[in-house]
Formats: C-alpha cells, sequence, structure tokens
C-alpha cells in the first residue's frame, strides 16, 4: 500500500467508499455523515488546498484523508494542551470492503508524520459522539479527549481530540 497526494481522477472512488460508509453508519445509528457530508465538493476543494491524500493498493484507492491546518471555529472554546498551530485530520475514510486492515491507522501515522515533516508536532481532530468506531480509533492511536462541541445541524455532540507527537 502507499500513500499519495489525491487527485481528481479519485473523487470518485472515494465518493463510493463515502456512499458504503454512510450506509453502514445508519445501520450503526450513526448520523454522522448523510446526503448533506461529505460532499463531492469537500474533496475537490481538499484536492485545490493540496491537503487530500489517498491509500492505494494495486492501483485502487482504498482510503483517504484530509490533512490541514484549518482548525474550526467552534475549537476556540476548548481547553487544549496547548496553543501552538496543529495539524487537523478531517474526512477519514476506508474502503468498508477493505475494514480491518489497519488502513486507518496508517492513514493516520501518516497524518502525524506528514505534521511532523512540517514542524507542527501537534495534532486535533473530532469525531461524532455516535461514531464508536472513530472513537476507539483515535484512543486507541494515543489521542486524548478534550471536550466537546455541538453543532447545529446534529442532536449528539463531536468529541474533539488531542495528540501531542513524539510525547
Amino acid at each position: 500500500m502507499i500513500i499519495r497526494r489525491g487527485n481528481v481522477e479519485d473523487v470518485t472512488a472515494i465518493m463510493e467508499m463515502v456512499k458504503n460508509t454512510i450506509q453502514i453508519m445508519k445501520e450503526e445509528e450513526n448520523d454522522q455523515w448523510d446526503e448533506h457530508y461529505p460532499l463531492k465538493t469537500d474533496f475537490e476543494a481538499d484536492i485545490s488546498g493540496r491537503s487530500l491524500f489517498v491509500a492505494e493498493e494495486d492501483g485502487k484507492v482504498i482510503g483517504s484523508v484530509t490533512v490541514d491546518q484549518h482548525e474550526p471555529e467552534a475549537y476556540n472554546i476548548l481547553d487544549f494542551q496547548n496553543n501552538t498551530p496543529a495539524f487537523l485530520m478531517h474526512r477519514l475514510v476506508v474502503d468498508v470492503y477493505q475494514r480491518g486492515k489497519g488502513i486507518a491507522k496508517q492513514l493516520i501515522q501518516f497524518a502525524e508524520h506528514l505534521a511532523i515533516e512540517h514542524h507542527c508536532p501537534y495534532m486535533k481532530t473530532d469525531t461524532y459522539a455516535k461514531n464508536k468506531k472513530a472513537f476507539s480509533l483515535f484512543t486507541s492511536e494515543g489521542y486524548t479527549l478534550v471536550g466537546e462541541i455541538r453543532r447545529e445541524e446534529k442532536d449528539s455532540p463531536f468529541y474533539v481530540f488531542e495528540k501531542t507527537l513524539g510525547a
């Protein structure tokens, strides 16, 4: 498996992964993603911003993550370990037929290495309270729960995590 910068040719495969993930989320009564988010335009903007990365195996996209420094304004209410710049992960998705192979962990580790390479050894991310799999994934990768934020379009809060890299 390789991880590389995403391009417009990858969007179709990513949207198929998103569609299948939304179906599983519905079955698990998790409404984090739906027909309103994430959209094709979100991934196209990530590509334009050079922040989309894909996991590829045998020429097939099997996962993606957006890594940038665009911190939601809602994070301002939280008490983080420090106030230094951070890298953030967004829209982490893995092909539902490839789950259980550690792809999500490899994408997270890639994001962390990218942050370190840019001399920013501090990561933040969030996930919806109903997304128990993502919560477990982030905590298993050493992320610490900082607090929660609300988004008016959702009934449950989003849990926000941080991790100081190399610590």
